[in-house]
């Protein structure tokens, strides 16, 4: 719901235009007459005076409604979810996320807007976004079914992550396919719906009436059921396994396989989706004019890069420099 709020220069001008009809009442300019006379029941000049105090009651009244409806603002949600390192929503990272950095930088170049944040998982913002409710998605990828903006950032695809303890894959090899695994059934995996690219999700729905695959769309619930061995491997970004061994302080030792039906996937671009309607178009080309200046920034890769390891870093660094701005004209 937008809530209107009135400026200061309106509440200043409200107020002496108060001031300025109060001293025009004719009730309280009497010199002739003394209170008592007219506070008398039944006086004229109460009368008048009631009536006149009724009628500027209504007066101001409208006047300060439509001052507030001029000065609203129309309402941008931002989707966002407890999935740290690229949404922190608490803790002493809060707002620190990459997502989180995106959404600060579109606010400040946007002020028409009043902006507001919702949590939302994958799959309720593709349903609003597909009602056309106006809210945008700052994470979304390539393939979601929206107005989409210039890439904001790029990921290091999905990997397939393992407690090293329990590893069932074997210590050698470097890649494994999601299909062959799933199928063989012999190591149960945590997803959730809907949250990966069309490849992975695809062959998930293949698969999704396996009982070794768990789903929780709960993102941080998820990884917790990781570190408690309820299940055996998790289909995640490394940052996300990294950061949240760190703030639980999780001693396991995991290791990671690049999925083999990725294996053509060097990284996944990621861009601010709107509704694909008339509202989403304006808003896509106001971000899409945010992103291209903020590229000329010296430090606009600082924040992307912040959360992956030194090793990861380089290599993601090294994709922003051949391929990011391609676009950002």
């Amino acid at each position: 719901m937008i809530s209107f709020k009135l400026s200061i220069d309106y509440k200043m001008l409200a107020f002496f235009f108060i001031f300025s009809i109060i001293k025009r009442i004719h009730y309280f300019r009497l010199k002739t007459i003394t209170y008592p006379l007219a506070l008398q029941p039944g006086s004229q000049l109460l009368k008048h005076a009631s009536i006149k105090i009724i009628l500027w009651t209504v007066l101001i009244n409208l006047f300060l409604s439509f001052s507030s409806k001029l000065s609203a603002k129309e309402v941008l949600l931002w989707r966002v979810i407890d999935w740290p390192p690229f949404y922190i929503l608490y803790g002493k990272d809060k707002g620190q996320g990459i997502y989180d950095k995106l959404i600060d930088k579109i606010a400040n170049a946007l002020p028409e807007y009043e902006h507001r944040t919702i949590v939302m998982n994958t799959q309720r913002v593709l349903a609003e976004l597909q009602k056309g409710t106006h809210v945008c998605h700052p994470s979304a990828l390539s393939d979601t079914k929206a107005i989409l903006s210039k890439t904001n950032s790029l990921l290091l695809p999905h990997r397939l992550i393992v407690d090293k303890l329990y590893n069932k894959i074997g210590k050698s090899q470097q890649s494994v396919s999601l299909n062959h695994l799933l199928t063989e059934q012999k190591i149960n995996v945590g997803i959730a719906n809907e949250r990966y690219n069309e490849q992975l999700n695809k062959i998930l729905k293949q698969h999704r009436k396996k009982s070794n695959l768990i789903n929780q769309n709960n993102y941080n619930s998820l990884v917790k059921m990781f570190f408690r061995n309820r299940v055996e491997a998790l289909i995640e970004y490394t940052p996300v396994i990294a950061y949240s061994k760190r703030i639980l302080n999780e001693k396991m030792n995991h290791t990671s396989f690049a999925i083999t039906e990725l294996s053509e996937t060097n990284y996944l671009p990621v861009h601010f989706a709107c509704p694909d309607n008339k509202w989403g178009q304006s808003v896509i080309d106001k971000i899409n004019k945010v992103l291209v200046e903020e590229s000329k920034d010296d430090d606009y890769l600082d924040f992307r890069l912040k959360w992956y390891d030194a090793a990861s870093r380089a290599v993601l660094k090294q994709y922003y420099v051949d391929d990011y701005l391609k676009d950002k004209h």
